[in-house]
């Protein structure tokens, strides 16, 4: 068995090192995809030339900035996270957690069950956190195989929309004010708790099946047999990667000029950083005065301000902190590169002149239509899992597929609240097959998609049944 799986890992990598571009070439071939789809799609009401040139202005230029705050919270969230994980404190709790496993075998187990519960907290931690423990465990041995640790870092991820950051159960549990459309539609009377999604025996049965126990197997049985076939990295390349450039020279509080003494002042990194602490504190404070629970009011901003104020605190001065952000700062690239051609995708994708209907609508509706009785909740994951090829936000997926997903729901009689935690883990399931949210992990690693793809792909086609059958027949 271990050999078979072995080999099906070894094949599917290197097809994928052959064949799939990088990540920035398949958004830009996902690009062309979307628009023939939607051309062909989506009913004109116009002649065909004028409706190619409404669907690349309107729809792809239209789209194209959508994500301008999105990926600003995550280029912080990556720069944050990294730079806390850069202070001392949290460097040595890694290099502990890094020195656990006693073979190349336990690692390659460990590191996507570290991945899955950080994700499961919330998505933006386990990206970071993930990709910096994979880091650890390679300097910790040496002759790992860098690859497959990475891909099982990324792979922990399958996790996050179960998790207490999911958008959807987090949507479904807002107000019609706060963002659930589908209440301010009247397609939903009311909302719906977390304790129906998340905290539901299907969703956390789920979450350490997948997270604690099948993946971990996985990356156990895939691990390459024979030395020859690895591939370790030389952990000194880290620093070639990501070095902020020559380091600044030593000082010596005596002949300090007085900026600097500021810049290196204790006292004043303490101040603002337990500020800061204060105003978290504050926050969730606030949130349980009026009844909202501390997992249910996370969100990117909030996480970035507590990552922010805590690496200023732990690194102990200002000039550090700089540091440790120069340095962060040339691990974003790729998100500033290709988060608009992702965004212009999804406009393609959710683009519906009016008295049309949008191609993302049209797939979620022809796989409902499709469904024998009684397997919404499989196919909900599954056109989930489709749709988020082109629109790989939880939220942005949301809002194209929810309305035709519950409404199928309540017609047939399914459990609402079973057939958006069925998409919910669709969306998290084909993230596997796109590169999108891999891009802050692979920055960090320094590795390409190629590298970790092939791995994934098994980690989709072997989650996929458990996953299709677990929210289907498992008690919610």
């Amino acid at each position: 068995m271990a050999n078979v799986i072995r080999r099906m890992a070894e094949g599917s990598s290197r097809l994928v090192e052959r064949y799939l571009p990088d990540a920035f070439l398949f958004a830009i071939l996902l690009t062309f995809v979307a628009y023939g789809l939607a051309f062909g799609a989506v009913e004109p009401r116009s002649d065909y030339l004028t409706h190619a040139e409404n669907l690349i202005v309107d729809g792809w230029y239209g789209g194209f900035w959508g994500l301008l705050t999105f990926a600003m919270q995550m280029t912080l969230i990556l720069m944050t996270g990294y730079a806390l994980a850069q202070s001392a404190a949290v460097d040595r709790l890694l290099s502990r957690m890094a020195a656990v496993p006693s073979s190349e075998r336990r690692a390659a187990a460990l590191v996507p069950v570290v991945a899955a519960a950080a994700s499961f907290v919330h998505w933006g931690l386990g990206l970071v956190v993930g990709a910096i423990f994979a880091r650890k465990v390679a300097e910790q041995l040496r002759t790992v195989d860098f690859p497959i640790i990475v891909a099982g870092a990324y792979s922990g991820f399958i996790v996050w929309h179960g998790g207490l950051a999911g958008s959807i159960p987090l949507v479904l549990n807002s107000s019609a004010e706060n963002g659930n459309f589908l209440l301010a539609d009247g397609v939903l009377n009311s909302t719906i708790s977390t304790g129906q999604t998340i905290f539901t025996v299907a969703n956390l049965a789920l979450f350490v099946v997948v997270g604690f126990v099948f993946l971990p197997l996985l990356f156990t049985l895939m691990y390459p047999e024979n030395d020859e076939k690895k591939r370790p990295i030389d952990p000194g390349e880290f620093e070639t990667a990501t070095d902020g450039g020559t380091a600044a020279p030593t000082i010596t509080t005596g002949s300090m000029t007085f900026a600097e003494r500021i810049e290196h002042s204790r006292p004043l990194a303490w101040a603002i950083g337990l500020g800061g602490l204060l105003a978290i504190v504050g926050y969730f404070g606030r949130g349980i005065a009026e009844g909202t629970m501390p997992w249910n009011n996370l969100n990117l901003n909030i996480v970035n301000f507590t990552f922010l104020f805590l690496g200023l605190l732990l690194h102990g001065t200002p000039a550090a902190y700089i540091d440790a952000m120069k340095e962060a700062v040339e691990n974003v690239w790729g998100i500033i590169l290709q988060f608009p051609f992702y965004a212009g995708i999804m406009g393609i994708m959710s683009y519906a002149p009016e008295g049309s209907t949008s191609l993302a609508t049209q797939i979620a509706q022809g796989m409902v239509q499709v469904s024998p009785e009684g397997t919404l909740p499989a196919v909900a994951f599954l056109t989930a899992g489709l749709v988020n090829v082109f629109v790989p936000s939880g939220g942005g997926e949301w809002a194209v597929v929810g309305e035709t997903l519950v409404t199928a729901a309540q017609a047939s009689g399914a459990s609402v609240p079973r057939v958006a935690m069925a998409a919910a883990w669709g969306d998290a399931w084909t993230n596997m097959i796109q590169p999108f949210w891999a891009i802050p992990l692979l920055a960090i690693s320094g590795l390409s998609v190629r590298d970790i793809m092939g791995y994934c792909v098994m980690v989709l086609l072997g989650s996929g049944l458990i996953i299709a059958v677990g929210i289907t027949v498992l008690p919610m």
